[in-house]
């Protein structure tokens, strides 16, 4: 379902705003299409299902894309860019960025195969990643030509009995379990020794023993995954390191041809959103939006895609391909969650600032303790600013998306924020507890346009499958 909003000419003004997030005349834009506006266009057409809301901005898709694209260019056909649907399957998403360049769709089941495949990718431009595959899964992928991350002894001997039923050889890979920190929070962490991902050292050769049995299977490479949101960029070293242990070794079993190292996971994305620029002398630079802590806003040092290349480049052997699987660094930044001020209220001198979303729609914040900045869409100019919890309207004490942030008091009931970084891990990880419905979905395609990409949820649609 398009959009167009007649007569919203692009003036030269406009131009200077039509790519990203950014505020013009005291109103946050996508890609140059004011949010003020798209939501009285969504409120017009789903009335009270238009709130909450993701929205996306295919230039900051494309853009990201285009960064890891260009830090990969010096390798040239040996630097493959693959993305990790599960941070955003949203097709519609998944095929703006392999329009933008992506080459590849990591994967980690049966359905996110299927839908790689349907959005364009053929099999051998798919893996599939996963330390408990089922059997229909494996089946899937060795006839689909998919790449395999081999996790295990029995996923090997899984494997390996599929290519027997099948009469077809498929192409894998090892993922080795490195025994890594990667200095990343503990639930996003998968190569620490007693992470359930991947082949420890001491198991590796019983587990090439084991893929190489009938030689039914072909091992070109070798996986690692470390976690994602990395900031310690020689965390990469140590993983190519390792990998290129293990990728001789592999050669010594007698696959001399493996020739590929997969490093997974994905950079962190810069956490500081746009400024409204609205102050006036007696307004602090940080008060429009939430902010870590009641003392600072949110500053961090995030690598680049092309300083991630940099550093592990020295150590990539000769005629190897280099393949990276980034998924949230890829969309994260594009994507926000508009949200609607129901009220506000004080319990015990503690401010609650209660807004239509929910863990429902981003359970980061009281899953992993992630800190998601908020702005609101059109920022008060003259509200004082206030040490608040921003929460929803669920049965759950836990039911936050930010407590003790900086932000001002809400000018109005209905007065619209949004969460900063719901790109990656927000849509992915929803789900209708308390029988909410799926949110709406948009995808801004310029200043004068936007796409729903997902219709949001009505009745109808939460009890249709119950028997």
């Amino acid at each position: 379902m398009a959009k167009n909003f007649v007569g919203e000419a692009a003036s030269r003004e406009e131009d200077e705003v039509r790519y990203g997030w950014v505020y013009k005349g005291g109103t946050l834009h996508c890609d140059g299409m004011a949010l003020e506006r798209l939501r009285q266009d969504l409120r017009q057409e789903f009335g009270y299902l238009a709130s909450p809301a993701f929205v996306y901005s295919s230039a900051t898709l494309t853009n990201n894309v285009r960064r890891y694209r260009d830090a990969l260019a010096p390798l040239e056909a040996r630097g493959v860019l693959s993305y990790a649907l599960k941070a955003n399957s949203n097709p519609a998403l998944v095929k703006v960025l392999r329009e933008a360049g992506v080459q590849m769709a990591t994967t980690v089941s049966g359905n996110e195969i299927l839908l790689a495949l349907s959005a364009g990718f053929p099999g051998r431009q798919i893996i599939f990643n996963g330390n408990g595959k089922r059997r229909w899964e494996v089946e899937l992928a060795v006839r689909r030509g998919v790449l395999l991350n081999v996790d295990s002894g029995f996923d090997a001997r899984q494997v390996v009995e599929v290519a027997g039923e099948v009469g077809i050889r498929p192409r894998v890979l090892v993922r080795l379990n490195p025994a890594i920190n990667p200095q990343t929070h503990p639930y996003l962490a998968t190569a620490l020794a007693d992470s359930k991902f991947g082949v420890d050292s001491d198991q590796l050769e019983q587990v090439l023993r084991e893929l190489g049995s009938g030689g039914r299977v072909a091992v070109v490479g070798v996986h690692i995954h470390a976690g994602s949101a990395l900031t310690h960029l020689p965390v990469y070293v140590e993983m190519m390191q390792a990998a290129v242990r293990t990728l001789h070794q592999i050669r010594e079993s007698g696959w001399d041809e493996a020739s590929i190292i997969n490093l997974g996971g994905g950079l962190d994305v810069p956490h500081t959103p746009p400024s409204p620029k609205i102050f006036n002398s007696t307004q602090p630079p940080s008060s429009p939006l939430a902010t870590t802590s009641p003392t600072g806003t949110m500053e961090t040092s995030t690598p680049t895609p092309g300083e991630l290349v940099q550093v592990v480049l020295p150590h990539l052997p000769e005629g190897v391909t280099l393949l990276l699987e980034p998924g949230r660094s890829l969309v994260a930044t594009a994507g926000v969650l508009m949200t609607q001020v129901l009220g506000v209220k004080v319990n015990a001198g503690r401010k609650f600032v209660v807004v239509d979303a929910a863990i429902t729609e981003v359970i980061r914040p009281a899953f992993y303790g992630v800190q998601h900045p908020l702005l609101y869409i059109s920022p008060p100019s003259h509200q004082d600013v206030a040490e608040v919890d921003v929460v929803g309207p669920l049965s759950e004490n836990g039911d936050f998306l930010a407590r003790r942030c900086l932000l001002q008091r809400p000018p109005a009931v209905g007065a619209a924020l949004v969460v900063w970084e719901a790109g990656a891990y927000c849509a992915s990880m929803a789900s209708n507890y308390n029988l909410r419905p799926r949110a709406i979905e948009v995808l801004v395609q310029d200043a004068g346009s936007f796409k729903v990409i997902r219709r949001p949820q009505e009745f109808a649609d939460l009890v249709r499958d119950y028997l």
